[in-house]
């Protein structure tokens, strides 16, 4: 008695097929097309709930639960947002600056907005997530720390990283249940300079091949900026997702295990490009299907008996507008 109960070591199943997702994937896209893109958000919709739906722990799956209407109405709303910012850039410099003023202003907060409807539109056993960060420190871990970073030559980037990935899992919310996180600076810094030193390597390689090589310089220079992404991409997601589902614990209710490896992961960013460039973009669905499986593949879930009791309180959020806005500006979270 009194003593926390733990459940078995799930490993996260998906059971997507990347045939089926495909189907559904390009008639959204016919669709989307020939209304001029007002089928778009279903078509988000739709997509987005088949990859969480084949998404399980514990024999139970994920769901997204954002209606259509919602997000059509933010687009439209972002749209005109987005409009009336351009025809200020051409007819009125006053007014494009003053505008640029305000979204800079505004962004901290559409982007709290932005996180906290993706998250309330997510569900795991009927409980929604939620995001409750605050105007002040997204400005402090999404600009202002950014912007600074600048002035130490990027060195300060693996702290700002860190500070921000922990700013953002601690205000997560699973229901009533709260989210902690142990992140270690060292960590990032060690992903940081093992992805710097994978992308020197690489360059270096590049470089005597096509000393070696001249009549292939085309083709050496193609695959090498590929491996330079894949590298890159590989080395830093590894370390990073290993170390922060390893150190984040949702209370009473889970703790994780992530076990990815640079290796496996680099071939199947690399592959993954090479798909989508020769194939125009129609290997998405493959790419999206395979990604999933991977990732999934390599992350177990410990639940606890706390996870029967949590209560989903988190209120239903029915705008998406603020979401489409952080969209249409390309501010990226």
């Amino acid at each position: 008695l009194g003593k926390t109960v733990m459940r078995n070591f799930n490993k996260t199943i998906f059971s997507g097929d990347a045939a089926q997702y495909f189907r559904i994937w390009i008639t959204n896209l016919f669709l989307t097309i020939i209304t001029l893109g007002i089928y778009s958000p279903w078509a988000a919709v739709a997509n987005t709930k088949y990859l969480y739906q084949n998404l399980k722990i514990d024999g139970h799956r994920f769901d997204y639960i954002a209606q259509p209407m919602q997000i059509l109405k933010g687009r439209l709303i972002a749209l005109f947002l987005l409009g009336l910012v351009a025809f200020f850039s051409i007819f009125n410099e006053i007014m494009y600056l003053i505008a640029l003023g305000a979204l800079f202003i505004a962004t901290p907060w559409i982007i709290n907005r932005s996180i906290s409807f993706q998250l309330r539109m997510t569900t795991y056993r009927n409980v929604s997530f939620d995001f409750q960060g605050n105007y002040m420190s997204s400005f402090l871990y999404f600009l202002l720390l950014p912007f600074l970073s600048v002035f130490t030559l990027f060195l300060a980037l693996p702290l700002v990283f860190k500070n921000s990935d922990n700013y953002i899992i601690i205000n997560t919310k699973f229901g009533n249940k709260e989210i902690v996180a142990s992140l270690s600076v060292s960590e990032y810094y060690r992903a940081f300079f093992a992805a710097l030193a994978g992308i020197m390597s690489i360059t270096l390689i590049v470089f005597v091949s096509m000393w070696l090589a001249p009549s292939l310089i085309i083709f050496t220079g193609f695959a090498g900026y590929i491996a330079l992404i894949a590298v890159g991409s590989s080395v830093w997601g590894s370390i990073i997702r290993n170390h922060t589902f390893n150190n984040t614990k949702v209370l009473s209710v889970a703790s994780f295990n992530s076990t990815m490896e640079v290796g496996p992961y680099t071939f199947i960013i690399f592959t993954n490009i090479l798909a989508l460039i020769f194939s125009l973009g129609l290997a998405y669905p493959w790419v999206a299907i395979r990604n999933m499986k991977y990732l999934s593949a390599t992350l177990s879930v410990k639940t606890e008996e706390g996870l029967d009791s949590v209560i989903d309180d988190i209120p239903r959020d029915n705008s998406a507008i603020l979401d489409e806005v952080a969209g249409a500006f390309d501010i990226e979270i």
